[in-house]
């Protein structure tokens, strides 16, 4: 809802009517007593319902009460009980004498001041109600018997932020709101909120649950999402977040591809927006290198294509395969019978363009030597990671080989704890740019030929995006190959399943 009340209930500001004299003495005077009613006291942290239809037993309220148009206002603080009780924290409030109306406003938190700031970190329930600034009036109440309903309305607006874990994420690790003016002007007697101001700050809260802040228009970083696989970014445009609206949006994290940061599109002023983002993959960053007289930087993924540490094999491709040739979950089985797409295992008769007899596809006749030529149809890196991810080409593997920037370590214990991962550490060499030190695991994953796997734990066969061009039959693709006595840049035929390792640039 747009406002959320709460009702000061049965016997608000009670007032002994037949009072017949200004001059009755103290003891005559009807206290003013407050209570209201309870929906749900039970709140969990940073609960997406803090503040909405009850305040929690404890709660402090101010509340001001003057003849009416005097503007002579006298303070009281009442404390929420259990059950919908109220009760003075100090000097009890009565009625006037007499049959002067009066003016009662109160508001929450009960320490609010002339300038209101909400708090950076909402993540417990304390901070997250500290910053629901709240104000209620009634103005020329005649005294009455009946309770007096004192109607809250939240002055902050009000963002619900419920974010799951999608493709190739396993854990969402922090939520915060981004450029946020957290201070208001706020008078304690008319209500009014001035402009938001201060330095934009970023505000932390949890995940599915909620953050107030100032009214405010909102224009680039909206939202941060740390993943165990990074930081994902969420944008508005020039988005007016206005006071005592509430705001949800549903947003699930994936990373299957580098892509532009979304904007929220159709947003209503309450309602709920499922959105997805794409953030960028994690890469290294391993310097630059010159490859035909040009100078790329290129950044290689810290894993196989199908893996999601750097020590794991991840999947088997043949040279122009988009897809592994086997159902998931069966990649280590030995043999291989869960194959798909019809396919009889990693053979000639299985791989892509193979018509019985020859290629039909990357041959004499097309004379097309690299996956580039075909604007990267046949690339399952650029395929499913998309922005510019590609197999590298057999010069870039090269220029990886360069002995003057790069060091290439075989280990048979990658991690250094006897869990074994082997394989080839390739680190930038000091000295030799920004890049100084950085490094990739290229794990021994062996290759798949027909139904077996062969050399893992030993031996690693990585796929370039290059044709061997030095054969006559065009069968072959070139590869880079690590052992432990040696890495090189070979060739290998097109049918048989090698790791691929991304790079961008």
């Amino acid at each position: 809802m747009n406002t959320k009340k709460l009702l000061f209930a049965a016997a608000v500001l009670s007032i002994l009517v037949a009072c017949s004299s200004d001059d009755q003495s103290m003891e005559q005077r009807v206290p003013v007593t407050l209570q209201y009613t309870t929906i749900d006291v039970a709140e969990t942290r940073a609960a997406q319902n803090l503040n909405e239809g009850t305040f929690a037993s404890g709660e402090a309220i101010k509340v001001k009460i003057s003849n009416t148009g005097a503007d002579e206002w006298t303070d009281y603080t009442f404390t929420s009980g259990d059950a919908g009780a109220m009760s003075p924290a100090s000097t009890i409030p009565y009625y006037p004498a007499g049959s002067q109306n009066i003016d009662i406003v109160a508001y929450y938190p009960a320490t609010a001041g002339t300038s209101f700031s909400v708090q950076a970190d909402q993540t417990a329930d304390a901070d997250y109600k500290a910053s629901d600034l709240m104000f209620a009036s009634v103005t020329n109440q005649a005294k009455q018997a009946a309770p007096v309903d004192l109607a809250f309305t939240h002055k902050m607006a009000k963002l619900c932020v419920n974010v799951t874990a999608g493709t190739d994420i396993s854990n969402i690790t922090s939520v915060s709101i981004l450029n946020v003016k957290p201070t208001v002007s706020f008078d304690q007697n008319t209500g009014a909120v001035g402009e938001a101001t201060g330095d934009a700050t970023s505000i932390s809260i949890i995940n599915n649950g909620a953050v107030v802040f100032p009214a405010q228009t909102i224009d680039g970083g909206l939202l941060s999402i740390v993943t165990d696989m990074g930081t994902a970014t969420y944008t508005v445009s020039n988005k007016a977040f206005e006071s005592g609206k509430v705001y949800t949006i549903n947003i699930a994290v994936n990373l299957p591809a580098i892509g532009a940061i979304s904007t929220i599109p159709g947003w209503t002023t309450e309602g709920t927006v499922y959105v997805n983002i794409d953030m960028p993959r994690p890469f290294v960053d391993m310097g630059t290198v010159t490859i035909g007289g040009v100078k790329k930087n290129l950044k290689w993924s810290p894993c196989n294509m199908g893996a999601s540490y750097p020590w794991e094999y991840g999947d088997y491709y043949a040279w122009g395969a988009t897809v592994p040739f086997y159902q998931d979950g069966y990649a280590q089985e030995d043999p291989c019978t869960h194959w798909i797409n019809g396919k009889t295992g990693y053979d000639e008769a299985s791989c892509r363009y193979y018509n019985g007899s020859q290629y039909t596809k990357y041959n004499s006749d097309d004379g097309k030597t690299s996956f580039a030529d075909y604007n990267y149809e046949d690339d399952p890196a650029r395929v499913w990671w998309k922005g510019t991810w590609h197999i590298p080409t057999n010069e870039e593997w090269t220029a990886l080989l360069d002995e003057n920037y790069y060091t290439w370590e075989y280990t048979t214990d990658y991690l250094g704890d006897g869990s074994n991962h082997v394989g080839v550490i390739v680190t930038r060499k000091p000295d030799t740019g920004p890049c100084s030190g950085n490094s990739i695991f290229l794990p021994a994953a062996g290759r798949r030929e027909d139904y077996y796997i062969t050399g893992s734990g030993t031996t690693g066969y990585y796929w370039s995006s290059s044709l061997y061009t030095g054969g006559e039959d065009l069968d072959h693709a070139c590869d880079l190959l690590i052992t432990s006595y040696g890495f090189f840049s070979t060739r290998a035929y097109r049918f048989l399943g090698l790791s691929i390792r991304p790079v961008s640039e």
